[in-house]
């Protein structure tokens, strides 16, 4: 394994430098000082479709500390099109619960369970359209997965150390949940190769402080980045970068192990899978957005709706709901009903509106600039965005 880990490492160097990599894609917000765009704070949220929310609340509180402090629905319209309208499903999809869940500090993630007529129940590999994962960094990488198999968690191989390129110096080990979920633990104690030409470095969970919270993974501070497999890395990156400000300061790749089977060891995919290139995006203060475009030949080139086993989102929050959902409609025309507030429930203070993007992935506007309801009871709350720090030496 030695030889094949050294050419694969070889192979995914590309020169070192991010700027060489994949150029920086300077945000519209920086290069165009009257672009109106939304202006997000930061990733409130990733929201995950999963086949039983007991088993994976159960199993996110057991293995892994989570709080779990609003749970809600269901959610339906029996004779209407809401189901569509507000979130582009089947019209007589119906969400059965919904289970907010707060590991660390930072980004929450935001579980389904539905039933829909037209509900795909297989999981999508991490090389397919609409493949992703949540990445947790952790202070201590070593700690963190001998825990995770200490709890009896499907491991891959790993930790597995990048020592060339603009990623060197992060350390990662990707788990798959016994719901589908693939986890990734990730590590850079002492920054990334990028960020020494950098001019803005991506948001990490140590700007939050080096304390763990909310959970019982050794040294886990919160979510570092949601990955997200898409068809083309190039316009996902630029609709991210001219419609909601994102900033690509990492780019790297390929990967790919021609002869050995790596790939399947490291990330679970198809051997002769390829990874052309990795883009990561900065938006606001919070997890980054990791964009994948895989090659593979067992790959499925669909991509998942809401209410599909793997289905997911990611939700931004924004101080402006109203504005920042104008603003997106007149850029992109793919705005779902909304802005749609909840009034009643322990989720009520919360507004929310869903776009479509080229992602395969719909990105969510949410805000509750006055709380939302479950706060006044739970001795716990979910991460607000709001609260998150920037690098003190850092430019944004």
């Amino acid at each position: 394994m030695g030889t094949r880990r050294r050419d694969f490492l070889r192979n995914a160097a590309t020169v070192a430098g991010a700027a060489v990599a994949g150029p920086l894609l300077a945000s519209s917000a920086q290069a165009d000082p009257g672009h109106r765009g939304p202006h997000p704070v930061g990733i409130d949220h990733v929201g995950i479709t999963v086949p039983d929310i007991d088993e994976a609340v159960t199993w996110f509180r057991e293995v892994m500390g989570a709080a779990a402090p609003l749970t809600f629905g269901p959610f339906g319209d029996p004779q209407g099109t809401l189901m569509t309208d507000l979130l582009g499903v089947d019209p007589r999809a119906v969400i059965q619960q919904i289970t907010s869940l707060r590991i660390g500090r930072s980004a929450n993630i935001e579980l389904f369970q539905y039933t829909a007529p037209d509900q795909r129940t297989t999981h999508p590999r991490n090389s397919d359209w609409s493949g992703h994962h949540v990445a947790f960094y952790v202070t201590d990488i070593d700690a963190a997965v001998a825990y995770m198999q200490s709890r009896g968690a499907q491991k891959f191989l790993g930790p597995f150390a990048v020592t060339d390129g603009p990623a060197a110096g992060q350390s990662i080990n990707y788990f798959r949940t016994p719901f589908g979920t693939y986890i990734e633990l990730i590590s850079y104690p002492n920054g990334m190769a990028y960020e020494q030409t950098a001019p803005v470095p991506l948001w990490s969970p140590t700007f939050n402080g080096q304390r763990s919270t909310m959970t019982s993974v050794p040294g886990l501070l919160g979510i570092d980045h949601i990955g997200i497999t898409v068809p083309d890395v190039v316009t996902a990156t630029t609709w991210l970068d001219r419609n909601l400000g994102g900033l690509n300061p990492l780019t790297f790749g390929p990967f790919s192990d021609p002869t050995g089977d790596l790939m399947q060891q490291l990330v679970d995919v198809d051997p002769r899978a390829v990874i052309d290139q990795i883009r990561m995006v900065r938006l606001g203060d919070g997890p980054s957005v990791e964009l994948f475009q895989y090659e593979a030949p067992d790959q499925d080139r669909t991509f998942r709706r809401n209410s599909d086993i793997g289905g997911h989102h990611i939700a931004l929050y924004v101080d402006s709901i109203d504005a920042a959902v104008r603003h997106l409609q007149d850029e992109v025309g793919t705005k779902r009903l909304g802005p749609f507030p909840v009034t009643d429930g322990p989720a009520a203070g919360q507004t929310i509106n869903y776009f479509g993007t080229p992602l395969g992935t719909d990105i969510e506007l949410i805000s509750y600039p006055h709380g939302m309801a479950y706060e006044r009871t739970a001795s716990t709350l979910l991460w607000n965005p709001r609260d998150n720090r920037r690098r003190r030496s850092g430019h944004h």
